[in-house]
């Protein structure tokens, strides 16, 4: 048996469920293999209305087993990086349902779903600040992205402090409210969460979900449309200098340019 299996028991719904022997859903090799092979298929599914992401037993995900043998930290990381990027380019909306710990690679797997059903008891954590590891950039994105509060991001991130699903209801942008108090009932929230919601285009939906969190999409290799910053006051009397000599200095002229920059003061302060 596979670290995923995959089932639709809504039409154009999938669930996709982890599970591994000891509970915890760690990302090995294997598993992110299969995760990764899963989600593509579901990816490639004609008529894909949501994806469900859960797991089985014990942990939602505690991310990598440290104290195992396997592939390089920075392979690793790498690789989940992959899984985050396929999971933001999904052209259907996406949930986590998180009926577990989910710690370290496993909280940035529930982050980069557009939202999340989170059990109240489930702990969220990223233990890595204690154990004197480096965690990839795409989980400070993240967190920046969907992490409401830079005083949570700091206690997850700088201090390895663990929340509560409980905890997290108001401070984390996807977090759905109230945190769900039955375990065993997160999935099925999820599922009628995703049944309420009109795709549409899926290649329009995904790139609204780039739009939205641009930070963290391009942190794992995704090219994106970053919108123009409206020019400064600054840089528009920079242009009108130099339109005012070629122009010449005529009165019509500076009264022109006068109007508008108090148009743009007034809009500023």
């Amino acid at each position: 048996m596979g670290f995923c299996t995959v089932q639709s028991p809504i039409d154009g719904i999938f669930v996709l469920t982890m599970a591994s022997s000891d509970g915890h859903q760690y990302l090995t090799d294997d598993a992110i293999g299969d995760l990764i092979a899963s989600l593509t298929a579901v990816r490639d599914t004609p008529g894909l209305r949501g994806l469900v992401t859960t797991s089985r037993l014990g942990s939602f995900c505690d991310g990598v087993d440290h104290d195992a043998a396997g592939p390089p930290d920075e392979q690793v990381a790498a690789r989940v990086g992959e899984v985050v990027r396929l999971l933001l380019e999904m052209p259907a909306p996406t949930a986590a349902a998180v009926n577990g710990d989910a710690t370290s690679l496993g909280l940035a797997l529930a982050l980069a779903h557009d939202h999340c059903v989170v059990w109240e008891g489930a702990a969220v954590a990223l233990p890595e600040a204690r154990r004197r590891r480096p965690l990839p950039g795409y989980v400070a994105a993240l967190l920046r992205d969907k992490v409401a509060y830079a005083r949570l991001r700091k206690l997850l991130m700088l201090r390895a402090e663990a929340c509560t699903g409980k905890e997290l209801v108001g401070t984390w942008y996807s977090a759905n409210d109230p945190a769900a108090a039955d375990r065993e009932a997160v999935a099925a929230e999820a599922c009628e969460l995703l049944e309420g919601i009109e795709v549409g285009s899926g290649k329009n939906y995904a790139a609204a979900r780039q739009a939205m969190w641009p930070e963290s999409c391009a942190a794992v290799g995704m090219e994106i449309t970053r919108p123009r910053r409206p020019s400064s006051p600054e840089q528009i009397l920079q242009i009108s200098e130099k339109e005012r000599e070629k122009h010449g200095a005529s009165d019509q002229y500076q009264n022109k340019q006068t109007k508008i920059m108090k148009k743009i003061m007034y809009k500023t302060s």
